[in-house]
C-alpha cells in the first residue's frame, strides 16, 4: 500500500504540503492523504487484472470518492471512456492540489494479446498503460468549465442504460463537498457535444490511440449469453444511471452491486 502511494503520489503530496500553510490548510492536506489511502483499495483492485471486474461497478460509481466528499475537501474527478469494455477502457483521475492546480493520471487498457506475456509478468497483456501530468490552475479551471458545459454538474441522465459492448463516457466527481455523476452514450447529440474528452486526450501521455466510437449492432449490444468459441464474443453487462448514482444490471436480472 505504501509503495503504491509512494510511486504515484509521493511527489504530489510533498509539493502540496509545502504549499499549504496554517492549520486549516494542513487539515486539507490530511483530508487529501486520507482520500488517497481510502481510494487505494479500489484503485489497486482496478489495476489488477484478476480483480478488476469485481470492483468495476464501485469504481465507476465513485464509491471511494463519495467516502471523502465534504465541504473543504479537495475537488476530485474520475472520467472513464468505455470504448467497448473488451476493446478499450480509458480512465482519467484528476485531483486538486490545494494550490489551484492538480494532477492528471491517465490510464488505458486495450484488448489483451497473449503475445505480450513474459516470464517476468504473465499479466502484462491485461495491465493498464499509465502517464501522469500536472495541471496548472488555468488548466484545471478549463477542465472544470468543460465538465460544466458538458453537464456533469447538472441533473444526471436518470434512466440512461450503458452497455458494456457500446461506447460511452461516464464522469463522477466531488466539487465543493457535493457529488456529481453523469454519463453520455454514443450515438447521441449529448455525446457529440462533449468538450472534456479533447482536453484529456491532448494531455494523455500513454501513447495509446483512442478506439473511436462506431455504431454497434443491436443484437451485439443485447447479447447476454456465455462466450461461444465460434464467435469469440464476451458476455455483456449493463449499467443504469440513477438519481443518486449507478444502478447495476446483468441481463434482465438486477444484481446487488451491478457486477458483470
Amino acid at each position: 500500500m505504501r509503495a503504491h502511494l509512494g510511486g504515484r503520489y509521493s511527489s504530489h503530496l510533498h509539493n502540496l504540503a509545502a504549499k499549504l500553510h496554517g492549520r486549516a490548510r494542513w487539515q486539507s492536506a490530511a483530508v487529501l492523504l486520507c482520500s488517497l489511502l481510502v481510494g487505494c483499495a479500489t484503485e489497486g483492485a482496478t489495476s489488477n487484472p484478476l480483480t478488476q471486474r469485481f470492483v468495476w461497478f464501485r469504481y465507476l460509481n465513485g464509491d471511494d470518492i463519495r467516502q471523502n466528499c465534504f465541504p473543504g475537501g479537495p475537488s476530485r474527478y474520475r472520467l472513464v471512456y468505455n470504448g467497448r469494455y473488451q476493446e478499450q477502457l480509458r480512465r482519467y483521475e484528476v485531483i486538486a492540489d490545494g494550490a489551484g492546480g492538480g494532477l492528471l493520471d491517465s490510464r488505458v487498457q486495450g484488448r489483451a494479446s497473449l503475445t505480450g506475456v513474459t516470464l517476468n509478468d504473465v499479466m502484462a497483456p491485461w495491465r493498464w498503460q499509465q502517464a501522469e501530468v500536472r495541471l496548472s490552475p488555468g488548466e484545471l479551471a478549463e477542465l472544470e468549465a468543460a465538465l460544466e458545459r458538458s453537464g456533469l454538474f447538472g441533473p444526471p441522465a436518470a434512466g440512461l442504460r450503458l452497455p458494456s459492448a457500446g461506447f460511452y463516457w461516464l464522469a463522477v466527481g466531488c466539487r465543493e463537498g457535493k457529488m456529481h455523476l453523469n454519463a453520455w452514450l454514443h450515438p447521441s447529440a449529448e455525446f457529440s457535444a462533449l468538450e472534456f474528452p479533447d482536453f484529456l486526450f491532448a494531455r494523455d501521455g500513454t501513447g495509446v490511440a483512442v478506439n473511436p466510437p462506431r455504431r454497434i449492432d443491436a443484437a451485439e449490444l443485447a447479447f447476454q449469453g456465455t462466450r461461444p468459441a465460434a464467435t469469440g464474443r464476451q458476455r455483456n453487462f449493463w449499467l443504469t444511471v440513477g438519481e443518486g448514482g449507478l444502478r447495476g444490471m446483468r441481463g434482465t436480472r438486477r444484481t446487488r452491486d451491478g457486477q458483470p
